[in-house]
């Protein structure tokens, strides 16, 4: 159709242990659209992510990162602030690590390279989620589906990559695009006040902030994000 080819180009880029079925219903509603799932788990530092995800990106795009993709977008738009046209930053903040998460990220990288990265997903699933989906079968199922998927050595590397990436909140105000912050009210990894502080910074973002929600609202709730992206998109 003509409109699918002059739509913008959108990039996703998944978070730790995830694979585009993080993005599953959101791709599926924007089936008229080309869509590009950034390619990161055989790389060890955010900045090589970024480098890849540009060498393979169109000219301009639109760009949506969630966790660790939130990360990797910050970094690809200090990179190449021209290239992208607008910005999605979801269940993410700007910061470096502070220490008690690099020493969880180490705990659970030792239990891996002593080959137990089939606990990770179970470690993980109950932190990812509001309280409200812990039971929630199938959702569990495709979070450990996707783990399965990256495997444990991407696994090491992107925690490694995390680890050591920069503190991005210098660069915030530079960001001119079109910016949506989306986060989980009940986000047990992300403090709000993290998602308010890039709102404040970056001129002209727009702060989201879903309700009965965790670190995963593109699963917990994909009608509601849904509209929220096609909006962005839109706007």
């Amino acid at each position: 159709m003509p409109a699918a080819a002059s739509a913008e180009t959108v990039v996703f880029i998944p978070g730790v242990t995830c694979t585009g079925a993080l993005f599953g219903p959101q791709i599926n509603s924007l089936k008229e659209r080309p869509i590009i799932l950034a390619e990161t788990c055989d790389l060890d530092t955010i900045e090589s992510m970024a480098q890849r995800l540009l060498d393979h990106a169109p000219e301009h795009f639109a760009l949506l990162g969630s966790s660790m993709g939130g990360y990797i977008a910050l970094e690809v738009i200090r990179q190449a602030p021209e290239r992208v046209s607008r910005l999605a930053l979801m269940h993410t903040n700007a910061r470096e690590d502070t220490l008690a998460q690099t020493q969880l990220r180490q705990t659970q990288m030792a239990i891996v390279k002593k080959g137990g990265f089939h606990k990770i997903a179970a470690m993980q699933y109950p932190q990812l989620v509001h309280p409200a989906r812990h039971d929630d079968t199938a959702l569990r199922q495709i979070t450990y589906d996707m783990a399965d998927e990256v495997g444990p050595q991407s696994f090491l590397k992107q925690q490694n990559a995390i680890i050591h990436r920069k503190d991005q909140r210098p660069y915030l105000s530079a960001i001119k695009c079109p910016t949506m912050i989306v986060a989980g009210e009940e986000d047990n990894l992300l403090p709000l006040d993290r998602c308010r502080e890039m709102h404040e910074a970056i001129p002209h973002s727009e702060l989201h902030i879903i309700p009965d929600c965790g670190h995963m609202s593109t699963l917990e709730h994909p009608a509601h994000t849904s509209e929220l992206i096609q909006d962005w998109l839109d706007a």
